[in-house]
């Protein structure tokens, strides 16, 4: 039950901190697991983040989040 809760509790994360984020997802040779002990999130969240930003923005079509997908 503890589990379901927390999946509905969505996580409030700042503006920054989204930017830190995908300044360090574009720089080459930085891991997802970096960047969570970077900006204190756990790989999962990250993940939740960078695939919103994925959708939101329709990546398919050219645009990229950095050099690594291209």
């Amino acid at each position: 039950m503890k589990n379901l809760e927390e999946e509905n509790k969505e996580i409030k994360i700042s503006e920054s901190t989204k930017k830190q984020i995908f300044t360090l997802i574009s720089t080459p040779g930085v891991s997802i697991e970096e960047i969570a002990e970077k900006v204190g999130l756990d790989y999962d969240t990250i993940m939740e983040i960078l695939s919103e930003e994925y959708l939101k923005n329709n990546l398919d079509y050219g645009r990229r989040l950095c050099c690594r997908f291209s």
